[in-house]
């Protein structure tokens, strides 16, 4: 199925929007009043169950489209960006915050920005960036061995969210925050406090902000400010660092100097606006999703204890007498580390809902979609399927290991798109895959987990990702 984008006397269909499915609307406030903010991907997994692939629901007079066919949603994440782009009002919300890069770009801007971010977060960056992703990997290791051999507890989610501050910014700004020994770090505090009020505002029913400037969002402004000067400098701080070492030009060791590679070469012309914008893009955008995919990974191994003995068992095989990987190789042999957080990314996807608007007029699953239909497509719509996915609540890492590789209608690779789909398929992923490996096979080769009984059951939460509400896990040091 691919949407058609001709004039709408042409286009072939059996329904419009008022045909399909949905809760019933109350009148003035539509759908809203059901809605959770916090939790709305929760109500439309729940509404997908109810009334099917294509249904609709209504947020005050306006209609919004909610589609969760696999099939469907990967031919309309494949017709970005010329036939669906990003809802404008998140995109405004973030450019008001400073946060203008690739990920709210649309059009010829966003050619332009893709080219220059995938330079800087190619396999290439990413492997010339490895050794810094081991040190890292070691410190956190070596952070929570000092505290339990100390008999203090360690807070995993805090330290999962600093391990990957430090990964994205050390890769995106050639700067180590350090977050992961430190809580005084004024970048890191602007960062947090940044990320924590895009969520806010992300979720907002009206834009006080717009009107009415709270000491919060002056504070907000201020944080964005001190973010931009920031990487200004580091900007200005890798030019001299390449002019210095030629060879940087042609082996780039972090997304930085491969954006200014790019930037310098003939027939580019990007700005250092643009270049400030998607670092800082990478990390409100790399932070939270890699943090937040571990912290549920952990909290399903702690679940499923067989599973978590072989992962242990195969991280113990891979690095023998090593703690932590250090060998770029050692990345490609963790098959059930891999299956175990497709699992993971099944169940708890940290992206489970796409929001998109329609360009042009088009049909969509035999439905008329006008032009500027939002439309909800569901990264996670086959999760719980049973036809796709049969013991759909179980975690089960054995679904996603073959003995060949399995033919296109079988193949659950194609059924979830945990990294969204087509042209706009996260430039982000090679480093998030390589990260969660390090971290969960370090995690597993020295440590055991275990449930921690006095914590509250953990909730899906949705600020602009879906996060955890904690990881309610304790490590003891394995003998």
């Amino acid at each position: 199925m691919t949407p058609e984008t001709e004039q709408p006397a042409r286009l072939k269909y059996s329904r419009t929007i008022a045909d399909l499915p949905g809760p019933k609307p109350s009148p003035f406030f539509g759908n809203l009043l059901q809605l959770d903010r916090k939790r709305i991907h929760v109500t439309v997994e729940n509404w997908i169950r109810q009334f099917g692939p294509i249904f609709r629901f209504k947020i005050l007079n306006h209609n919004v489209v909610v589609v969760s066919d696999y099939a469907v949603v990967s031919s309309l994440l494949r017709e970005r960006p010329a036939g669906f782009r990003r809802h404008q009002a998140g995109v405004t919300i973030m450019k008001e915050l400073k946060i203008d890069g690739v990920f709210g770009a649309e059009g010829e801007a966003w050619r332009r920005q893709r080219k220059l971010v995938m330079r800087g977060m190619n396999a290439e960056v990413v492997r010339n960036f490895f050794p810094t992703m081991v040190s890292m990997t070691e410190r956190l290791m070596l952070r929570w061995k000092t505290a339990l051999e100390a008999g203090k507890p360690v807070n995993v989610h805090r330290d999962l969210k600093a391990m990957s501050l430090d990964v994205i910014v050390a890769l995106a700004m050639g700067f180590d925050l350090n977050a992961m020994d430190t809580d005084g770090n004024q970048l890191q505090r602007d960062i947090d406090g940044l990320f924590m009020r895009l969520g806010q505002r992300m979720n907002a029913i009206f834009p006080h902000w717009r009107h009415v400037r709270l000491p919060r969002d002056r504070d907000a402004d201020a944080s964005a400010g001190r973010i931009e000067f920031a990487v200004t400098e580091f900007i200005q701080k890798t030019r001299e660092r390449i002019k210095n070492n030629p060879h940087l030009r042609q082996k780039p060791g972090n997304m930085l100097e491969a954006m200014i590679v790019a930037s310098e070469e003939d027939g580019n012309d990007f700005t250092d606006q643009e270049l400030i914008g998607n670092a800082i893009t990478a990390v409100l955008g790399g932070e939270d999703t890699t943090a937040n995919s571990i912290a549920w990974l952990i909290n399903n191994l702690v679940q499923n204890p067989a599973a978590a003995a072989k992962l242990a068992a195969e991280a113990d095989a891979v690095l023998g007498e090593n703690r932590f990987i250090q060998d770029w190789e050692m990345l490609s042999e963790l098959a059930y580390l891999d299956a175990s957080h497709n699992e993971s990314q099944r169940l708890k996807s940290v992206a489970p809902v796409f929001g998109l608007v329609s360009n042009e007029d088009c049909v969509v699953a035999d439905t008329f979609f006008p032009k500027n239909t939002v439309v909800f497509a569901s990264a996670v719509g086959a999760s719980f399927d049973e036809n796709h996915f049969p013991q759909s609540s179980q975690f089960l890492p054995e679904r996603w290991i073959f003995d060949e590789k399995p033919e296109e209608g079988n193949d659950p690779n194609r059924k979830l798109f945990p990294f969204g789909g087509g042209t706009r398929l996260c430039p982000g992923r090679f480093l998030a895959l390589t990260e969660i490996r390090m971290v969960i096979a370090m995690l597993m080769r020295n440590f055991e987990l275990e449930p921690d009984p006095k914590a509250l059951p953990v909730r899906e939460v949705m600020n602009f990702f879906m996060v955890p509400s904690g990881v309610p896990v304790r490590l003891k040091l394995r003998t």
